[in-house]
């Protein structure tokens, strides 16, 4: 039996070059056991915070060159994760949304898997991220058979995982569906503290705009919500870059205020004064969601993914049934309509915090060890 003291414990995420949602989860990881290494396949320190930079970060320098088109190598990462040598490690933990959980561990070795998706390219989310691809009859035959492959190498690398923890109910769903796994669900969490202490513990007074907030990458749907506020005289906040930003800002009117990339506090900010946050696409949990509960802020979401497990209707926030731009005006009326209680609202949030999170972590890793 292992003294879990004594593990010793390789930690792998797919790429830290951006500080996004698996990122703040991977930071309550690595606060479990902070001298593990991090094995990742592309590195870029300027994003992150120093909680992160200051680790052993162990990652392939002759492909961290390429790590601005990464989408385009999709087909080669799976071998790249499969050349880490993981030999002499008691326990590997894996925060995969691509392809961090294939690799291969020690034959002794326990391998546990925080899961914040299966990768969405390639399975049902294949429209949003090749779309212009699939247009090109050889560059769409290429395409299917590279994600066929990937696909196959998806769910065989899946058995290497001897315990899959997923971040919502959906994803759990999907676990089970691709990988014929079964999974426990253990939600999770940003820094309550942190966000606190960058408004002073005081909440801020609501303002007359609307937010959306995330990366500009097409499964967040974002188009949606800011189509359905040109129809309107309602400013809605866009805060955060990405690949659809000049597409975004093209299609805007006037009262769609771009915001770009803000630093924490000033994110913070933004969704204390809002009125309500717009979540407008299915997403795998939505960690935005829960800091903007801990600053009193309602969300607005479409009843689908992550959504499920932390909207309750009237009290922190309500859904939109259909995705168009009817469907979440009409929502965004109603709530107009409606009192929220920032306590209240408030309160919803602290079954998410942090230390509930890495207990609950704890426990699965404990009762892993402790099997033959």
């Amino acid at each position: 039996m292992f003294e879990l003291k004594t593990l010793k414990v390789a930690i792998i995420h797919d790429w830290l070059i951006s500080y996004r949602g698996g990122e703040k989860v991977l930071e309550s990881i690595c606060e479990l056991y902070p001298d593990a290494p991090i094995y990742t396949l592309f590195y870029d320190k300027k994003n992150l915070p120093k909680s992160l930079t200051s680790k052993k970060i162990i990652y392939p320098k002759r492909l961290n060159s390429f790590r601005l088109i990464r989408k385009f190598l999709l087909p080669l990462l799976p071998q790249f994760i499969e050349e880490f040598d993981l030999t002499g490690y008691d326990l590997i933990i894996s925060s995969s949304s691509c392809v961090a959980k294939g690799i291969i561990p020690d034959p002794s070795a326990k391998h546990i898997c925080y899961i914040h998706s299966p990768m969405r390219y390639i399975w049902d989310q294949r429209s949003f991220y090749f779309s212009s691809l699939a247009k090109l009859p050889f560059l769409n035959f290429l395409l299917s058979l590279f994600l066929k492959n990937l696909r196959l190498w998806d769910t065989t690398s899946s058995q290497r995982v001897d315990l899959f923890l997923s971040n919502s109910s959906f994803v759990q769903k999907r676990v089970k569906r691709y990988y014929r796994r079964d999974s426990e669900v253990i939600f999770p969490s940003p820094d309550m503290d942190k966000t606190k202490i960058s408004l002073n513990e005081n909440f801020l007074p609501k303002e007359n705009y609307f937010l959306v907030l995330g990366a500009l990458v097409p499964y967040k749907n974002f188009e949606l919500a800011i189509k359905a506020f040109n129809q309107t005289n309602k400013t809605l906040w866009v805060v955060g870059k990405g690949s659809e930003f000049k597409h975004l800002k093209k299609l805007a009117k006037t009262n769609i205020v771009f915001k770009g990339h803000l630093p924490s506090h000033e994110v913070y900010k933004a969704l204390a004064g809002a009125k309500a946050l717009i979540f407008p696409g299915t997403e795998d949990f939505g960690l935005t969601a829960i800091e903007s509960f801990a600053l009193g802020t309602p969300v607005i979401a479409h009843k689908s993914g992550g959504a499920l497990d932390f909207i309750e209707e009237e009290k922190n926030g309500i859904f939109f049934e259909e995705k168009t731009t009817e469907s979440i005006l009409e929502a965004v009326t109603r709530y107009e309509k409606l009192e929220f209680k920032k306590d209240t609202i408030k309160e919803t949030s602290l079954r998410f915090s942090k230390e509930n999170f890495q207990n609950s972590f704890r426990n699965c890793i404990e009762k892993l060890m402790k099997e033959s």
